[in-house]
Protein backbone atom coordinates (compact mmCIF):
# COMPACT_ATOMS: atom_id res chain seq x y z
CA UNK A 1 0.00 0.00 0.00
CA UNK A 2 3.07 2.69 0.61
CA UNK A 3 3.72 2.05 -3.10
CA UNK A 4 0.23 3.25 -4.34
CA UNK A 5 -0.87 6.07 -2.30
CA UNK A 6 0.44 9.00 -1.19
CA UNK A 7 -1.11 10.61 2.20
CA UNK A 8 -0.96 13.83 4.27
CA UNK A 9 -1.41 12.40 8.01
CA UNK A 10 -2.64 13.43 11.19
CA UNK A 11 -2.19 10.94 13.95
CA UNK A 12 -1.53 10.47 17.70
CA UNK A 13 -4.68 12.46 17.91
CA UNK A 14 -5.92 11.44 21.06
CA UNK A 15 -9.65 12.15 20.37
CA UNK A 16 -11.94 9.63 21.73
CA UNK A 17 -14.67 8.92 24.05
CA UNK A 18 -16.63 6.03 25.46
CA UNK A 19 -16.49 3.35 22.76
CA UNK A 20 -14.73 5.93 20.16
CA UNK A 21 -10.92 6.85 19.34
CA UNK A 22 -10.00 7.69 16.04
CA UNK A 23 -6.78 6.40 15.29
CA UNK A 24 -5.98 8.38 11.97
CA UNK A 25 -6.75 11.18 9.57
CA UNK A 26 -5.31 10.96 5.93
CA UNK A 27 -5.79 12.71 2.84
CA UNK A 28 -4.57 9.75 0.27
CA UNK A 29 -4.25 10.81 -2.99
CA UNK A 30 -3.51 7.48 -5.52
CA UNK A 31 0.15 7.56 -7.30
CA UNK A 32 -0.39 8.52 -10.55
CA UNK A 33 0.24 5.12 -12.69
CA UNK A 34 -1.82 2.97 -10.05
CA UNK A 35 -5.18 1.72 -11.94
CA UNK A 36 -6.27 -0.10 -8.91
CA UNK A 37 -5.01 -0.53 -5.17
CA UNK A 38 -4.35 -4.69 -3.65
CA UNK A 39 -7.43 -5.91 -2.18
CA UNK A 40 -6.61 -5.70 1.88
CA UNK A 41 -8.32 -5.74 5.27
CA UNK A 42 -7.70 -3.24 8.43
CA UNK A 43 -8.48 -4.08 12.05
CA UNK A 44 -10.14 -0.33 12.86
CA UNK A 45 -13.42 0.93 10.90
CA UNK A 46 -12.67 3.10 8.02
CA UNK A 47 -14.52 6.25 6.51
CA UNK A 48 -13.94 7.58 3.16
CA UNK A 49 -14.72 10.86 1.89
CA UNK A 50 -14.42 11.46 -1.80
CA UNK A 51 -13.00 14.79 -2.99
CA UNK A 52 -11.59 14.15 -6.20
CA UNK A 53 -11.75 11.42 -8.78
CA UNK A 54 -14.17 8.37 -9.32
CA UNK A 55 -13.98 4.99 -9.86
CA UNK A 56 -15.00 1.70 -7.65
CA UNK A 57 -14.69 0.21 -4.11
CA UNK A 58 -15.27 -3.50 -4.00
CA UNK A 59 -16.29 -4.06 -0.61
CA UNK A 60 -15.69 -7.69 -0.24
CA UNK A 61 -16.38 -8.85 -3.54
CA UNK A 62 -19.41 -5.76 -4.11
CA UNK A 63 -19.01 -2.92 -6.79
CA UNK A 64 -20.00 0.14 -5.26
CA UNK A 65 -19.14 3.19 -7.73
CA UNK A 66 -17.69 6.29 -5.65
CA UNK A 67 -17.36 9.86 -7.21
CA UNK A 68 -16.55 13.54 -5.79
CA UNK A 69 -19.22 13.73 -2.73
CA UNK A 70 -19.39 10.15 -1.92
CA UNK A 71 -19.09 8.65 1.31
CA UNK A 72 -17.89 5.10 1.91
CA UNK A 73 -18.22 3.20 5.31
CA UNK A 74 -15.87 0.57 5.70
CA UNK A 75 -16.17 -1.70 8.62
CA UNK A 76 -12.99 -3.38 10.38
CA UNK A 77 -11.94 -6.97 9.00
CA UNK A 78 -14.18 -6.20 5.76
CA UNK A 79 -12.16 -6.76 2.60
CA UNK A 80 -11.56 -3.79 0.36
CA UNK A 81 -9.82 -2.68 -3.02
CA UNK A 82 -10.37 0.49 -5.52
CA UNK A 83 -10.21 0.71 -9.07
CA UNK A 84 -10.32 4.15 -10.41
CA UNK A 85 -12.33 4.97 -13.51
CA UNK A 86 -10.49 7.76 -15.83
CA UNK A 87 -6.79 9.20 -15.26
CA UNK A 88 -7.12 11.90 -12.34
CA UNK A 89 -5.21 10.83 -9.46
CA UNK A 90 -8.33 10.17 -7.20
CA UNK A 91 -8.12 12.36 -3.57
CA UNK A 92 -9.96 10.93 -0.61
CA UNK A 93 -10.19 12.19 3.03
CA UNK A 94 -9.54 9.08 5.59
CA UNK A 95 -10.41 8.38 8.78
CA UNK A 96 -9.74 5.77 10.75
CA UNK A 97 -11.36 4.44 13.85
CA UNK A 98 -12.35 2.15 16.77
CA UNK A 99 -15.73 1.59 17.94
CA UNK A 100 -18.38 4.28 17.92
CA UNK A 101 -22.42 3.71 16.49
CA UNK A 102 -21.34 3.07 13.43
CA UNK A 103 -23.77 -0.10 13.42
CA UNK A 104 -26.30 2.41 13.00
CA UNK A 105 -24.37 3.85 10.02
CA UNK A 106 -25.38 3.05 6.00
CA UNK A 107 -22.73 1.52 3.97
CA UNK A 108 -22.90 4.64 1.44
CA UNK A 109 -23.67 8.08 1.12
CA UNK A 110 -23.60 11.76 -0.73
CA UNK A 111 -22.28 14.77 0.35
CA UNK A 112 -24.45 17.89 -0.93
CA UNK A 113 -22.79 20.56 -2.75
CA UNK A 114 -23.13 23.19 0.40
CA UNK A 115 -21.37 20.00 2.67
CA UNK A 116 -18.87 19.04 0.06
CA UNK A 117 -17.82 22.94 0.55
CA UNK A 118 -17.65 22.65 4.46
CA UNK A 119 -15.73 19.45 4.39
CA UNK A 120 -13.30 20.77 1.48
CA UNK A 121 -12.90 24.03 4.00
CA UNK A 122 -12.42 21.88 6.96
CA UNK A 123 -9.95 19.70 4.91
CA UNK A 124 -7.96 23.24 4.29
CA UNK A 125 -8.46 24.29 7.98
CA UNK A 126 -6.65 21.00 8.99
CA UNK A 127 -3.82 21.35 6.24
CA UNK A 128 -2.97 24.60 7.76
CA UNK A 129 -3.21 23.47 11.30
CA UNK A 130 -1.11 20.49 10.73
CA UNK A 131 1.42 23.15 8.82
CA UNK A 132 1.83 25.31 11.15
CA UNK A 133 3.85 23.57 14.20
CA UNK A 134 2.51 25.80 16.95
CA UNK A 135 -0.95 24.50 16.45
CA UNK A 136 -2.50 23.18 19.40
CA UNK A 137 -4.49 19.92 19.74
CA UNK A 138 -8.03 21.65 20.41
CA UNK A 139 -7.80 23.76 17.50
CA UNK A 140 -7.37 20.21 15.32
CA UNK A 141 -9.81 18.11 17.42
CA UNK A 142 -12.13 20.92 16.97
CA UNK A 143 -12.05 20.81 12.74
CA UNK A 144 -11.65 17.07 13.42
CA UNK A 145 -15.05 16.54 15.45
CA UNK A 146 -16.68 18.94 12.69
CA UNK A 147 -15.84 16.33 9.97
CA UNK A 148 -17.07 13.48 12.52
CA UNK A 149 -20.40 14.75 12.96
CA UNK A 150 -20.52 15.81 9.32
CA UNK A 151 -20.31 11.70 8.32
CA UNK A 152 -22.74 10.61 11.16
CA UNK A 153 -25.10 12.95 9.52
CA UNK A 154 -24.33 11.75 5.95
CA UNK A 155 -24.58 8.12 7.04
CA UNK A 156 -27.18 8.00 9.06
CA UNK A 157 -30.12 10.01 6.41
CA UNK A 158 -32.79 8.09 4.45
CA UNK A 159 -32.18 7.80 0.85
CA UNK A 160 -35.01 10.07 -0.35
CA UNK A 161 -33.81 12.97 1.27
CA UNK A 162 -30.17 12.96 -1.00
CA UNK A 163 -32.67 12.50 -3.91
CA UNK A 164 -32.37 14.97 -6.34
CA UNK A 165 -35.68 15.92 -7.60
CA UNK A 166 -37.10 16.73 -11.57
CA UNK A 167 -37.16 20.16 -10.97
CA UNK A 168 -33.18 20.14 -10.01
CA UNK A 169 -32.32 17.87 -12.63
CA UNK A 170 -34.28 20.20 -15.55
CA UNK A 171 -32.54 23.32 -13.68
CA UNK A 172 -28.91 21.69 -14.12
CA UNK A 173 -29.32 20.60 -17.85
CA UNK A 174 -30.95 24.52 -19.11
CA UNK A 175 -27.15 25.37 -16.85
CA UNK A 176 -25.21 23.02 -18.50
CA UNK A 177 -26.94 23.74 -22.03
CA UNK A 178 -26.51 27.21 -21.62
CA UNK A 179 -22.99 27.17 -20.46
CA UNK A 180 -21.89 28.83 -17.26
CA UNK A 181 -20.75 32.45 -19.09
CA UNK A 182 -22.95 35.18 -18.50
CA UNK A 183 -25.85 33.17 -17.17
CA UNK A 184 -28.86 34.33 -14.27
CA UNK A 185 -30.84 32.83 -11.92
CA UNK A 186 -33.64 34.43 -14.23
CA UNK A 187 -32.51 33.24 -17.59
CA UNK A 188 -32.91 29.85 -16.09
CA UNK A 189 -36.49 30.43 -14.60
CA UNK A 190 -36.98 31.64 -18.00
CA UNK A 191 -36.15 28.87 -20.10
CA UNK A 192 -37.84 26.57 -17.68
CA UNK A 193 -41.05 28.59 -18.32
CA UNK A 194 -41.54 29.23 -14.74
CA UNK A 195 -41.71 32.22 -12.76
CA UNK A 196 -37.86 32.79 -10.88
CA UNK A 197 -39.60 33.01 -7.18
CA UNK A 198 -41.89 30.15 -7.92
CA UNK A 199 -38.90 28.08 -9.65
CA UNK A 200 -36.71 29.08 -6.60
CA UNK A 201 -39.19 27.82 -3.83
CA UNK A 202 -39.53 24.51 -5.57
CA UNK A 203 -36.11 23.99 -5.98
CA UNK A 204 -35.35 24.84 -2.26
CA UNK A 205 -38.50 22.59 -1.25
CA UNK A 206 -35.93 19.24 -3.33
CA UNK A 207 -32.54 20.60 -2.25
CA UNK A 208 -32.23 23.43 -0.19
CA UNK A 209 -30.74 25.49 -2.58
CA UNK A 210 -31.90 28.68 -4.96
CA UNK A 211 -31.58 28.52 -8.38
CA UNK A 212 -28.55 31.16 -7.73
CA UNK A 213 -27.20 28.79 -5.50
CA UNK A 214 -27.57 26.13 -7.92
CA UNK A 215 -25.13 27.99 -10.15
CA UNK A 216 -22.63 29.19 -8.05
CA UNK A 217 -22.46 25.26 -7.51
CA UNK A 218 -21.82 24.87 -11.00
CA UNK A 219 -19.45 26.80 -11.19
CA UNK A 220 -17.41 25.76 -8.30
CA UNK A 221 -17.78 22.01 -9.29
CA UNK A 222 -15.94 23.24 -12.72
CA UNK A 223 -13.29 25.77 -11.01
CA UNK A 224 -12.05 22.31 -8.97
CA UNK A 225 -12.14 20.39 -11.64
CA UNK A 226 -10.04 22.80 -13.57
CA UNK A 227 -7.80 23.75 -10.86
CA UNK A 228 -7.20 20.10 -10.10
CA UNK A 229 -5.38 19.41 -13.47
CA UNK A 230 -2.00 21.55 -12.53
CA UNK A 231 -1.44 22.16 -16.59
CA UNK A 232 -3.92 24.45 -17.42
CA UNK A 233 -3.69 28.04 -16.37
CA UNK A 234 -6.03 29.59 -13.21
CA UNK A 235 -7.23 32.22 -16.03
CA UNK A 236 -8.33 29.16 -18.28
CA UNK A 237 -10.29 27.89 -14.96
CA UNK A 238 -12.19 31.08 -14.65
CA UNK A 239 -12.99 31.32 -17.83
CA UNK A 240 -15.02 27.75 -17.92
CA UNK A 241 -16.55 28.70 -14.70
CA UNK A 242 -17.87 31.57 -16.70
CA UNK A 243 -15.76 34.74 -15.19
CA UNK A 244 -14.06 37.02 -17.62
CA UNK A 245 -11.79 38.65 -14.94
CA UNK A 246 -9.59 36.43 -13.13
CA UNK A 247 -8.87 38.67 -9.84
CA UNK A 248 -12.76 38.27 -9.54
CA UNK A 249 -12.75 34.63 -9.59
CA UNK A 250 -9.82 34.78 -7.14
CA UNK A 251 -12.01 36.72 -4.74
CA UNK A 252 -14.75 35.00 -5.31
CA UNK A 253 -13.38 31.58 -4.86
CA UNK A 254 -11.36 32.66 -1.61
CA UNK A 255 -15.46 33.80 -0.46
CA UNK A 256 -17.12 29.93 -1.15
CA UNK A 257 -14.11 28.18 -0.31
CA UNK A 258 -11.81 29.98 2.42
CA UNK A 259 -8.88 29.54 0.12
CA UNK A 260 -7.25 31.25 -3.26
CA UNK A 261 -7.49 28.93 -6.26
CA UNK A 262 -3.77 28.77 -6.31
CA UNK A 263 -3.62 27.89 -2.40
CA UNK A 264 -6.43 25.63 -3.08
CA UNK A 265 -4.52 23.68 -6.30
CA UNK A 266 -1.02 23.23 -4.04
CA UNK A 267 -3.36 21.71 -1.41
CA UNK A 268 -5.67 19.37 -3.10
CA UNK A 269 -3.49 18.49 -5.89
Amino acid sequence: MADELQSVLLEDLRISWPDFALRRVALNQHMPRVERLSEHVHDFSQVLIYLRGHGVQHLAGEAVPVSRGTVLFVPANLSHRFEKADTRRPVCLALDFEGGNSEQWNQVGALTGEELVKAERWLLELHELERRREAVLFSIAAVVLRIIELVEQVLTRSVDETTRGPLYRSAVRVIQRHGLQGITAGMVAEEMGKSLDHVNRMLREETGMTVGQLISQERLDVAKRGLSNADILIGSVASDAGFDDQNYFSRWFRRETGQTPSRWRETMC
